[in-house]
């Protein structure tokens, strides 16, 4: 495009420092940006011509880390104003191709801040679309997100994707939807000494449940990550987590060109802290452990609860009984 240079187009380092530039730019002074016009082409324009080339499949997908919060900046900012249909279907068509975890999470928080925002019309929305494999667009990004969920970084968008998956879960349990059909892998991913690591895999591959079962486990293990960062802040030190954040670093000190998963992952959870875009959030305000105690703790009256709880394993069930609400308990109907 003319607006993208094309000798300098394809450097992840260009389009990642570009993204971070426009989206601050967007968030300090949207109506300059939109006002702007250089030899007959709109800022506006401009904006769309990096993001197409950040979510160019084609383009590696490390151009693409930033593009989830540009994206959403500008449907933030520029609303009705945009094709964002399209910008969507862009989105989803990049997440397709992405395989690095960090990367697809950037991708994966631009539909979960709109589940946030109106469930119904996003989810409709993501249903009428495909991958250009041919996968349905909704069932496609649940995959992806559950898959991903337990190595989110950034407190913020850890905290968004929790508050959406409390919104989801009693959708789909109360649903006759299909949705609730879908089966995900049961293998749980945690990031060590940078490099992922899975568990609950056998010899034929991983176990496979569905996705409200999943949900709930993931939900479960968020609140014991919660208990434990509170833990933490009452005895004054680092979690396991950070401590090896830290002395991963210190190894890696010797400037060595590879970057680490846990490496990228720390740098977008410090960027997450300061975001300009995400300071305003009515979601800031929300108390993870109330909330997600609150929920835990109404959901033990589901008539579907005593059979999400016989996939939990011994360190879930412990987090539940530290609501003094028992795997198994079933009491009523939660409506």
């Amino acid at each position: 495009s003319s607006g993208i240079n094309a000798e300098y187009g394809d450097s992840s380092a260009i389009l990642q420092s570009g993204g971070e530039c426009v989206r601050a730019c967007l968030a300090q002074g949207f109506q300059q940006v939109s006002t702007l016009n250089i030899n007959g082409v709109t800022g506006m324009e401009y904006t769309m011509q990096l993001i197409a080339k950040m979510l160019d499949p084609d383009v590696s997908e490390y151009g693409a880390l930033y593009s989830g919060r540009l994206v959403s900046s500008l449907i933030k900012h520029a609303g009705t104003a945009l094709n964002i249909n399209e910008i969507l279907q862009a989105v989803l068509n990049k997440l397709a191709k992405c395989e690095t975890p960090t990367i697809q999470q950037s991708l994966l928080v631009v539909f979960i801040k709109l589940f946030n925002h109106d469930l119904e019309g996003s989810m409709s929305f993501l249903q009428s679309i495909n991958t250009p494999s041919g996968e349905n667009g909704l069932v496609f990004v649940l995959k992806s997100w559950c898959e991903i969920q337990e190595i989110f970084t950034g407190e913020y968008e850890t905290k968004v994707a929790v508050i959406a998956l409390t919104k989801f879960l009693p959708h789909l349990l109360s649903s006759d939807s299909p949705l609730s059909q879908i089966m995900v892998s049961d293998e749980e991913m945690a990031l060590e000494g940078g490099r992922i690591t899975r568990s609950n895999k056998t010899t034929q591959g991983p176990v496979m449940i569905p996705i409200t079962v999943k949900i709930f486990k993931i939900l479960v293990q968020e609140f014991g990550n919660v208990l434990e960062e509170m833990e933490a802040e009452r005895n004054g030190g680092l979690s396991d987590d950070e401590d090896d954040i830290e002395e991963e670093e210190e190894e890696d000190e010797g400037g060595a060109e590879f970057v680490s998963i846990a490496q990228i992952a720390h740098l977008l959870a410090d960027d997450d802290d300061e975001d300009e875009d995400n300071k305003d959030d009515p979601l800031n305000d929300v108390d993870l452990h109330s909330h997600l105690q609150q929920f835990l703790t109404q959901l033990s009256t589901h008539n579907s609860y005593n059979q999400l709880c016989q996939a939990l394993n011994e360190n879930e069930k412990t987090v539940l009984n530290s609501l003094q609400v028992s795997a198994g308990q079933n009491n009523a109907n939660m409506r």
